[in-house]
C-alpha cells in the first residue's frame, strides 16, 4: 500500500479506539486500523456474524470486527493479558473506551480469561462462531505447542478461521532489520529461564503455522496471500527500537541464567547484524538516522474452514 494517507474509513474508526487526548498519535492508529480493515476485507467478513476474537489486545482489529458485523452481528473478544497490561494506555483502558463509543454494543470482552479455558467453558448446545479471528496473536504465545492446543478448542465451534502474523519475508528492504529482530528476539526468548512479557515471545513462520492447522484436520485451508504491510504501520521501527535498546540488558540477564558463552557470543553477532542493517538504511551511517527508515515486514493472512 503506497497511498500517503490512511482511508477515510480508517480515520473514522480510528475515533472509537483509545489515543493521546492531543491526537499525536490519530496517524499511527488509522494505519493500524487500515492493516486491519485490509485483513477483515481479505477474510471475507459478513454483516450479522458471531465472531470470536482470540488475542483482542487493546481492541485495534475489535473495532474493525465490530464494524463489519453490524448492528445485527457480536464480537466476543479474548484476550488472557492482566488489566494493567500495556501502554501508553493498559487493556482495561483501551477495552472500556471502546465499549462505551457506538460500537460497544456490538462487543463483549472477556479480558483476563485464558482462551482455551474460555472456549472449552461454552455449553455443548453452544451455536459456532461464524468465524474465529486470530490477528498478530500467536508470537504472543510462550510456547508452540500452544497453537495446537488452542486449534483443537475450536473444533465444533468454529465454521471460519482466520489468521494474520507477521510473514518473516521483506519485500522492502526497509523492513529487513524488522525480520532479523523477530529471529533475534525469539533465540532470546528460547533461552530464557523466565519468559518475557514482550510482544515477541514464540516466533512461528507461515510454512509452520499453516502445518500446525493442516495437521488438525479439522480445518482447510481456502486461501492464504502474503501482504507487504503499509507505510504507516511502525511495528518494524517499535520493534527494532526496543531490542537495540534493551541488549546491554538482555545479554546480561542471558549471562545471569547461565547461557553458555558459544551462544552468548552467538546472540551477540545478530546484535550486531541487526544494527548493521538498520545504520546501512541511510548513507550518512548513523544508526539513529537509519533507524527512522525501518518499515515492517510482510504479513501472512490465511482463511481455513471447517471439515
Amino acid at each position: 500500500m503506497t497511498s500517503s494517507d490512511p482511508s477515510p474509513q480508517a480515520q473514522a474508526l480510528g475515533q472509537y479506539f483509545l489515543q493521546n487526548p492531543n491526537g499525536s498519535h490519530a496517524r499511527n492508529v488509522a494505519w493500524q486500523i487500515e492493516h486491519r480493515l485490509r485483513l477483515a476485507s481479505f477474510w471475507d467478513i459478513k454483516p450479522g456474524a458471531k465472531v470470536l476474537e482470540v488475542g483482542c489486545g487493546q481492541g485495534d482489529c475489535t473495532v474493525v470486527l465490530a464494524d463489519k458485523v453490524g448492528e445485527h452481528g457480536h464480537v466476543d473478544a479474548v484476550d488472557p493479558g492482566a488489566p494493567d497490561y500495556g501502554g501508553p494506555y493498559t487493556l482495561s483502558q483501551a477495552q472500556e473506551f471502546i465499549s462505551a463509543g457506538p460500537l460497544g454494543p456490538r462487543v463483549t470482552f472477556h479480558l483476563g480469561i485464558d482462551p482455551i479455558q474460555y472456549l472449552n467453558s461454552l455449553p455443548a448446545s453452544f451455536v459456532p462462531y461464524d468465524y474465529v479471528v486470530l490477528s498478530h496473536c500467536i508470537w504472543y504465545f510462550e510456547s508452540p505447542a500452544t497453537l495446537s492446543q488452542i486449534i483443537s478448542t475450536f473444533v465444533g465451534k468454529a465454521e471460519v478461521l482466520c489468521v494474520a502474523e507477521w510473514g518473516l519475508r521483506a519485500t522492502k528492504v526497509q523492513a529487513q532489520p524488522h525480520v532479523m529482530t523477530a529471529l533475534l528476539v525469539a533465540n532470546i526468548e528460547a533461552k530464557r529461564k523466565v519468559p518475557s512479557g514482550g510482544n515477541i515471545r514464540t516466533v512461528l513462520s507461515p510454512d509452520q503455522i499453516l502445518a500446525n492447522i493442516m495437521e488438525s484436520r479439522e480445518f482447510g485451508l481456502e486461501k492464504q496471500e502474503i501482504m507487504e504491510s503499509n507505510e504507516g504501520l511502525k511495528d518494524g521501527y517499535w520493534e527494532v527500537w526496543e531490542v537495540l535498546q534493551e541488549r546491554e540488558n538482555s545479554v546480561k540477564t542471558l549471562r545471569n541464567d547461565g547461557v553458555s558463552e558459544k551462544e552468548v557470543a552467538a546472540l551477540i553477532a545478530m546484535y550486531d547484524a541487526v544494527d548493521v542493517s538498520v545504520t546501512i538504511l541511510d548513507d550518512s551511517g548513523e544508526r539513529m538516522v537509519g533507524l527512522k527508515q525501518v518499515k515492517s515486514m510482510d504479513v501472512w493472512a490465511a482463511r481455513f474452514v471447517a471439515l
